[in-house]
């Protein structure tokens, strides 16, 4: 029992772990960096 729910939390890891690498990253509009701060505020770090 406790060999199939380490094979299973393994099976899911790597599964996991295929799609987040498969999955397609979301270019900005104009190609350039994403805007995580609004124009003419005052975002400190």
């Amino acid at each position: 029992m406790k060999r199939t729910v380490r094979i299973l939390i393994l099976a899911v890891g790597i599964v996991g772990t295929f799609l987040a690498a498969a999955a397609q990253q979301v270019p900005a509009k104009d190609g350039g960096p994403l805007i995580l701060c609004p124009p003419r505020t005052n975002c400190g770090p």
